[in-house]
């Protein structure tokens, strides 16, 4: 399904809060005009590189007259300010518009062409533009260009005076309301169609989209957005030169795309800023310089050929990585007492196949009963199920790889079903506890039931909010409702909003009661959510299947009668032979029955056990 929350949900906020008060704050804090001007061109070159990206990475339009435009931008600037003697502002405002239409004219010939003919159609258009204003030099000044372009006024402030403080503020409110633009448009029905028509053009055009329409409002939005940008600088440089027609400034901005990731609109803002930046760090290298650019350039695209954002994401794991993996050991050494007082058990730490595992055991001869937990959650959570039935079987559970206080695993082969699975397997064998009884809730029932069907000895088997599945991803699309929850359950960076969301929608408001569990979302490796959803496709579900409709294992489905991310229809229709001969619903459990109405789960659940407890004494087969 789609997920798109807003900004203010979403983990970047308070990055990019804390940039833009940096940003804000360098008039304030440095007088140094020269930082200013590189600043302010950082602003203008990164409304223009994200604006392009909207079509080149975003669209996959390879529309190389966008440089043309943004000097379009600049001449109607001159023209409206100076030529006719109009506002700057509204000069400004034209600029846009005369960008937009400049490209809406581009766009008629390349509507049904593709690749190097878009390329070479929109080269074309630049050269033409180039020549036009060349050749009327009474109005542009031909290759002198126009000069002593006018400067902006506010009320009687002139933006020109001051060290141009007034200049850095409004290419910076500008760069605000570009970025805006252009995330609004990327998450709305518009920026769907236009990757749509990048990715899959035949089958977006069957499903109605018109790619003339697409084009069209791509090309010309983007050119908008970059005139507008023309329009500043010219105001600002008080030129407006023919120059910015040639190879320079368009490798200079498309370098910019390329560097910082195209297709992810924040990534060109953040290589306006380095290539600025670092390009003044080399400025006393004369000639070297480019060549050093370029050869950064080309280090950075062959070790990350997503540029500086996907560096910027890996960075960012890392991050994520060591604060996990010190959170899991924080609370490892000084929650140990408190866990053991929630559970009644015993917590050790195992080695496995997959790292170092927390276990809680409350030990003794009884019969095991292994309860699994669910994806970004700790084995805490069962802790009603340790203290109602450890009376009556040896209750185990352990907190998965990467999640609780377990330790951070390699994503490549420790998170996954089959993996964790594993760890099951070396658990219970380091325990000593043969053949148990298996609970598993929502990823820890697929765990579950890929633990029985590889054959491991258990004595019966229970899931919850788990839809058994005979193929993916399309057993997936019919067992599961879309929510935004599925998708969190994927996703490698949750926002605090996005935290608390996930935590809620499986375990239930935050209180006293649930709050461990809520830090549990938080403290998870984010890399085991990606993964492990990641890797569904290479599970074996068909063995699971065949496991499901063959096996003498008695098998239970203890669901939440509104479980929110079920489609319960589903469970039906599979018609699998289970203790109660459907789903045994649970009313008003939700997705996490045995935590918000353990009375009730637990009772049925030691009914399902005693019922396959009977049947193994007496060697009979288990039959719904």
């Amino acid at each position: 399904m789609r997920y798109s929350p807003s900004f203010a949900r979403s983990s970047g906020l308070i990055p990019v809060l804390v940039v833009l008060a940096v940003l804000a704050l360098v008039p304030l804090l440095s007088s140094s005009m020269y930082l200013r001007h590189l600043l302010v061109l950082a602003f203008v070159f990164g409304i223009v590189a994200s604006s392009w990206d909207l079509s080149l990475g975003y669209g996959g339009l390879f529309n190389f007259a966008h440089v043309a435009l943004f000097t379009i931008g600049t001449y109607a600037f001159g023209l409206v300010g100076q030529t006719l003697g109009l506002s700057p502002w509204l000069g400004i405002a034209f600029a846009g518009v005369a960008a937009g239409l400049v490209a809406a004219l581009i766009t008629l010939p390349i509507l049904r062409l593709s690749g190097i003919y878009i390329i070479l159609v929109t080269i074309a258009a630049s050269q033409v533009l180039y020549q036009i204003i060349i050749s009327q030099s009474d109005i542009t000044g031909g290759t002198s260009g126009m000069v002593s372009l006018p400067a902006l006024e506010l009320f009687g402030y002139r933006f020109n005076r001051g060290g141009k403080v007034g200049y850095y503020y409004l290419a910076l409110l500008m760069l605000v309301a570009s970025t805006i633009i252009l995330y609004k448009i990327t998450r709305s029905r518009f920026g769907r169609a236009i990757v749509a028509m990048r990715d899959h053009k035949y089958y977006a055009i069957s499903r109605g989209m018109s790619e003339t329409r697409t084009r069209l409002f791509t090309l010309t939005v983007s050119a908008a957005l970059s005139g507008v940008a023309g329009g500043f600088y010219g105001s600002y440089m008080r030129v407006a030169s023919p120059d910015n027609f040639g190879l320079g400034l368009l490798g200079l901005l498309l370098s910019m795309l390329l560097l910082g990731g195209a297709g992810t609109i924040w990534g060109p803002i953040l290589a306006a800023f380095f290539v600025t930046m670092v390009s003044e760090v080399f400025a006393a290298y004369g000639a070297w310089r480019n060549i050093i650019m370029s050869l950064l350039l080309i280090v950075i695209l062959i070790f990350y050929p997503g540029g500086l954002w996907a560096l910027l994401q890996t960075l960012r794991e890392a991050l994520d990585v060591v604060r996990s993996q010190a959170t899991a050991r924080l609370r490892r050494r000084f929650g140990l007492g408190q866990r053991e007082a929630m559970t009644g058990a015993h917590e050790t730490m195992v080695a496995t196949r997959h790292g170092r595992i927390a276990v809680a055991d409350t030990g003794g001869d009884k019969p095991a009963l292994l309860l699994i937990h669910g994806n970004s959650s700790a084995k805490e959570v069962f802790a009603n199920q340790f203290k109602a039935l450890r009376d009556r079987y040896r209750v185990i559970s352990f907190d998965l790889p990467g999640h609780g206080v377990s330790d951070n695993a390699d994503p490549e082969k420790d998170y996954s079903v089959e993996a964790f699975a594993d760890v099951a397997e070396d658990v219970l064998k380091a325990l000593g506890a043969a053949n148990p009884f298996v609970f598993g809730w929502s990823l820890g029932g697929y765990i579950a039931i890929e633990l029985a069907a590889r054959g491991y000895p258990v004595r019966a088997l229970a899931v919850s909010g788990t839809p058994p599945l005979r193929v993916v991803p399309e057993d997936v699309g019919r067992a599961y409702d879309a929510t935004s929850h599925f998708v969190l359950a994927s996703k490698t960076f949750l926002s605090p909003a996005e935290s608390r969301d996930f935590a809620a929608s499986t375990t239930g408001p935050k209180t006293v009661e649930t709050i461990h569990l809520h830090r549990a979302v938080r403290r998870t490796d984010g890399r085991a959510r990606a993964y492990t959803l990641g890797k569904l496709q290479i599970v074996d579900w068909p063995r699971q299947m065949r496991f499901l409709r063959s096996t003498a294992v008695p098998f239970a489905i203890l669901n939440g009668s509104n479980d929110p991310f079920l489609n319960h229809q589903y469970f039906r229709d599979l018609k699998l032979e289970q203790w109660t001969g459907e789903p045994d619903d649970i009313q008003d459990g939700k997705h996490a029955p045995f935590l918000l109405k353990p009375a009730i789960f637990n009772e049925k659940l030691v009914a399902f056990l005693r019922a396959a407890e009977t049947t193994s004494r007496h060697g009979a087969d288990v039959v719904a």
